[in-house]
């Protein structure tokens, strides 16, 4: 009882800070998800799992394969990850060079955090630039909020037959949002604290009813890179402990779901992780390489309201 009254606290803070100025609809929208679908039970009840369409992009944007949205969908309700896809060497570099401050909002997380107007990014500045900055500035994340709407290449991956049917019938409606935000991971000495804000311990993601993400690595990613770690199975058992929205430790997640449940996708450059990040996940931090990850967001509406320059469609 302690775990959900602690539960019940933290989702009312969230909800209110979210909702501030937006009336009281609005707060129970944001608190509804937060403490309401954070319950497995009732998220499940509740949404659809509903096949609306299909689509194939594989010759277009996706490297030789057989993936489609079923398949896709199908690993998502049973393990809650898939990472079969990868981009084509063309598309990736594509939407590699069109990613920069003319498209995006950028942000640091940690307790380096730095005024932008002292930094030296400015709005011609492309994602090698910035990666280039946030070297030389000793930043251990950047994140870049992307608008779609003023991409193209990114855009068309995002809203691709595949990837959108995919979404779709895995969140159940024929109406969803897409964002996309890219990060930025350099390997430099930090405290605890911010690798928990950096998103480096365990944690759950619950901003929508339902959702996934989908992680595309920019640069080829092992084990000195910070890989993306994932608990298969978690976003459908969970333990009543970790209900509240939290970060975890690794020891604590072998003690609960075992070691061999714990997929860290040490992968190359273009390949994509759909996951249904409802499950609990982390980045690592990366020990040697910088990590540049894009991540396409896909939810059933506005959500809680954290993510900006949402696509509807």
């Amino acid at each position: 009882m302690l775990v959900i009254f602690n539960h019940l606290i933290t989702s009312f803070f969230t909800a209110k800070n979210l909702s501030k100025g937006k009336g009281f609809f609005r707060f129970f929208q944001i608190f509804n998800i937060r403490f309401f679908y954070a319950f497995i039970f009732i998220r499940n009840k509740f949404n659809k799992k509903t096949f609306i369409i299909e689509g194939s992009d594989v010759n277009i944007f996706f490297k030789d394969n057989k993936e489609t949205s079923f398949s896709i969908v199908s690993d998502l309700n049973t393990k809650g990850y898939h990472n079969k896809l990868q981009l084509d060497e063309f598309n990736l570099k594509q939407i590699y060079n069109e990613i920069s401050l003319k498209n995006s909002s950028i942000s640091f997380k940690g307790q380096k955090r730095i005024d932008e107007k002292t930094l030296s990014f400015n709005n011609s500045s492309n994602l090698d630039d910035i990666v280039k900055n946030s070297k030389n500035y000793n930043l251990s994340h950047v994140s870049l909020d992307i608008d779609l709407k003023k991409t193209n290449y990114l855009k068309d991956i995002a809203s691709s037959k595949l990837l959108l049917s995919m979404a779709k019938n895995y969140i159940g409606k024929n109406e969803i949002s897409i964002s996309s935000l890219c990060y930025i991971s350099n390997p430099t000495t930090i405290s605890e604290e911010e690798k928990k804000d950096n998103a480096q311990y365990f944690h759950y993601d619950n901003d929508f009813k339902k959702s996934l993400k989908v992680f595309i690595y920019l640069n080829d990613v092992d084990l000195n890179s910070g890989p993306h770690s994932f608990v298969q199975f978690s976003h459908n058992r969970r333990f009543l402990k970790h209900l509240v929205s939290k970060r975890i430790d690794d020891e604590e997640i072998i003690s609960y779901y075992g070691k061999e449940n714990i997929k860290t996708f040490n992968l190359s450059r273009g390949s994509l992780i759909i996951e249904d990040t409802f499950g609990l996940h982390k980045a690592n931090p990366p020990t040697k390489n910088t990590r540049t990850v894009l991540i396409l967001v896909y939810g059933d509406n506005e959500g809680i309201g954290i993510y900006k320059n949402s696509l509807i469609i």
